[in-house]
């Protein structure tokens, strides 16, 4: 009699080939593994995702982007071009692993999405501009991965090939306080996004408040600029899943650009031959063009929680 039961039991929860087979929710992909992050992840695989691998317009599946030219369907690359001729001779036979991403990636470039929700900036990203990003970090906190991050994305000019891109959601630093303002309004429990500008978009039922209540203000590539904060849910997102980075691909140095007198460098990074360089960075370290993630971004705090989490696992 324990025999049959036991069968039964064993028969019951096995996953049944050719039936469709849930996953916990939490996993990101790295070169087709699935790496846990103790955060919910949407992949583009799943309902509500958001897939940089398609051809066409994930909303307007009739229309070829970028401006209808057939040259600019694809919006990532297969091969990471700073591979080495060693490197890429495994690969094509092969196929990418973990360990062979240690070879060509050591940064993670953050940005803010100037939209104010994933949805929205997978759109213009995707469908407008013909671009891509690994991650999309959305303003209640959910991760979006649209692309492995074995792939080429398309989001930081020649920083693309040694990097993982990482959108988060928000409208951006203005010159102009007033600008910083626009998106956001006040009510009895203080500053927070205005539910208007997130209507019709993947964030339209979360309308928080920003991590710290200030106004912050900063001058990045001389541009003095005003931001408000990020959400306490993307901060939260960001050091979960920048933790799960860091340990799978161990090259990816947790630290963050500094001067000598260890504030946050406002310009772009050193690069300089035979230095280690600072794997978390923003946007204006290695565009000299750009400035998010803008003034208002707590690089002591995402500094910190990765200093304190990351042990350098092995993965061979």
């Amino acid at each position: 009699m324990l025999i049959v039961i036991s069968i039964l039991y064993i028969t019951s929860c096995r996953i049944v080939p050719g039936q469709p087979s849930q996953r916990s929710g939490n996993e990101i992909l790295i070169a087709g593994e699935r790496i846990e992050t103790s955060h919910k992840v949407v992949l583009w695989t799943d309902n509500g995702g958001f897939d940089a691998y398609r051809g066409h317009r994930w909303d307007q599946p009739g229309t070829i982007p970028p401006q209808d030219d057939p040259k600019g369907v694809m919006r990532y690359g297969s091969l990471r071009r700073n591979a080495s001729p060693e490197l890429t001779a495994r690969l094509q036979a092969n196929g990418w692993t973990r360990k062979d991403l240690t070879e060509v990636i050591d940064t993670v470039v953050l940005h803010y999405d100037a939209c104010g929700s994933a949805s929205r900036c997978f759109h213009v990203l995707h469908n407008i501009r013909g671009l891509s990003c690994h991650f999309l970090v959305d303003v209640d906190g959910t991760i979006y991965q649209t692309l492995d991050v074995k792939e080429r994305a398309w989001h930081a000019g020649n920083a693309n090939d040694r990097s993982i891109g990482i959108e988060i959601a928000h409208f951006g630093a203005f010159k102009d306080p007033k600008e910083a303002d626009l998106h956001y309004i006040q009510d009895t429990k203080g500053i927070r996004l205005n539910p208007d500008s997130l209507a019709g978009t993947s964030a339209e039922n979360a309308h928080p408040y920003p991590a710290r209540p200030q106004l912050f203000e900063g001058t990045i590539h001389q541009e003095h600029l005003h931001q408000r904060d990020f959400t306490e849910a993307q901060y939260i997102a960001l050091e979960n899943l920048l933790i799960s980075l860091c340990r799978s691909i161990p090259s990816i140095q947790p630290r963050v650009p500094r001067d000598s007198k260890g504030k946050v460098v406002s310009s772009l990074r050193d690069e300089s031959k035979g230095q280690s360089v600072a794997g978390i960075v923003g946007h204006w370290h290695v565009g000299s063009h750009k400035v998010d993630p803008g003034p208002a971004f707590d690089w002591d705090r995402i500094e910190k929680r990765l200093q304190e989490a990351v042990l350098v696992p092995n993965i061979d």
